[in-house]
């Protein structure tokens, strides 16, 4: 079972996120939050395979957060996951740690797929 903790300051899009995890056989939603604050806290209770976390996550850089994140003991693997294109966000989310960037209008085999990449440490074409 794939261990996700869901990071993003929309709560539609939260609740949709779990709601897709649940019905996908080998994945468990572990928690949702909505900031940089209760991440933290979370990350220590849930312990995720994978921290699937919103580049702009309100007054929030995600990019700093993965950083944070990867410098854990034990760290998670981390998805960016965002709303806008950016063509230096890959590039500038790997250095901080990430496995990968999906953009939310991804289809969603495509998130599913990049979070078991994440997890078994492969790594996407960029």
């Amino acid at each position: 079972m794939i261990r996700v903790l869901v990071v993003d300051d929309h709560p539609v899009l939260r609740a949709g996120l779990e709601a897709v995890l649940r019905t996908e056989p080998g994945f468990v939603c572990v928690g949702i939050v909505s900031d940089g604050y209760e991440l933290l806290a979370a990350l220590r209770h849930t312990r995720p395979d994978v921290v699937l976390l919103d580049w702009r996550l309100g007054d929030e850089d995600g990019v700093a957060l993965c950083r944070t994140l990867r410098a854990e003991p034990a760290p998670p693997e981390v998805v960016l996951y965002t709303a806008t294109a950016d063509p230096g966000l890959d590039g500038e989310a790997r250095a901080a740690g990430a496995h990968s960037v999906v953009e939310k209008s991804a289809d969603i085999d495509e998130l599913f797929d990049t979070l078991r990449l994440a997890v078994r440490g492969g790594r996407q074409a960029a």
